[in-house]
């Protein structure tokens, strides 16, 4: 029967390797056994227990100093008698949440950053619903790190929904500003966590690689597996850059496109009015011998001339595309 334990006491899980089974016990304790292993987890609100933890543990200074705090990015130290590893999950709002891992013969400390953080009571319900999982150190880091990945896995998933929904906006909204400022931030924001998704491969491999007694043969398989998770999401990660500077540059390009047609409209309208004016120029001005003023129909001519001259330019355009479209009989007798 599943149970948890009050928030104001850590959560410790027994796995006993003879029953196979596992379960919620009250007081810390290393188990007799070889076999038999103990996961402890540590929240904000039972850190008064840890300090209690460390000290009935015989481990290195930097060790307790490690566990009890949080690293600025992922990273293994290798001791005599315990290993600590430093990783990160990704919550819902793409935010980083630190865990500290302590591994020592029998037993493994996990300390999470923020208090009722979903991903351990996963964590904790696949281990009641599948004790082997507990078996070794090893394999609890395992499992613990393989729902690291599958988290990450599914944030790229839901930013890539986020990233296609925003090139769409792009056709549908091509001159909203707020589209390049969204763009820039999720390049800030992808770029941290590429960063610390990268430095998670490389302890990652680290760990698959090490010869630390707490990772067996069978456990170092199953981490060597997750490295190519991590890869695959570092990977994403570098498209959905590349495919965020190609959104910055096609609304760019939308916009200049825009422009040119607004310009080029209106150097087609100066061109059509150009001959006009200096018609209207030319018999504006002040000389005393010009005949045609004293024609009786010399207004209505001059009338005629100029928008005669404006809309045979105007058809010109339209005939050569540059205003306007043609007919598809124009375009195949081109």
């Amino acid at each position: 029967m599943k149970t948890t334990r009050s928030k104001d006491e850590p959560d410790l899980l027994y796995y006993c390797n003879k029953n196979q089974t596992s379960e919620i016990v009250n007081e810390f304790f290393i188990p007799e056994k070889n076999d038999d292993t103990l996961w402890v987890h540590i929240t904000p609100s039972t850190k008064g227990e840890l300090k209690n933890i460390i000290e009935s543990l015989n481990i290195h200074t930097l060790a307790a100093e490690a566990i009890a705090s949080f690293s600025d990015s992922p990273r293994m130290d290798v001791y005599s008698y315990h290993t600590y590893i430093s990783t990160f999950i990704i919550k819902e709002d793409y935010s980083n949440v630190r865990i500290s891992i302590l591994l020592g013969d029998n037993y493994v400390i996990t300390h999470e950053e923020e208090n009722d953080l979903q991903f351990f009571s996963t964590i904790l319900e696949d281990f009641q619903d599948h004790p082997h999982h507990m078996s070794s150190p090893g394999h609890i880091l395992y499992h613990i790190l393989d729902h690291v990945s599958e988290y990450y896995l599914q944030a790229v998933d839901a930013i890539a929904d986020e990233i296609q929904a925003l090139e769409k906006s792009v056709f549908k909204y091509p001159f909203a500003n707020e589209i390049g400022h969204e763009v820039y931030n999720w390049k800030g924001r992808i770029h941290n966590l590429r960063q610390i998704v990268e430095a998670q491969e490389s302890v990652i491999n680290d760990i698959g690689e090490s010869d630390s007694k707490y990772i067996n043969e069978d456990s170092a398989i199953y981490l060597k597996t997750l490295g190519k998770n991590f890869e695959r999401v570092v990977s994403a990660f570098d498209t959905f850059i590349e495919t965020l500077t190609g959104i910055f540059d096609l609304q760019m390009s939308l916009k200049s496109d825009h422009m040119n047609s607004i310009m080029k409209t209106l150097t087609l309208v100066s061109v059509i009015f150009i001959p006009m004016t200096f018609i209207a120029g030319l018999y504006g001005m002040n000389f005393e011998h010009m005949p045609e003023l004293t024609w009786d129909f010399g207004y209505g001519l001059a009338l005629i001339v100029m928008f005669g001259l404006g809309i045979s330019i105007a058809l010109f355009f339209r005939s050569k595309g540059w205003w306007g479209k043609r007919s598809s009989s124009d375009k195949r007798n081109k």
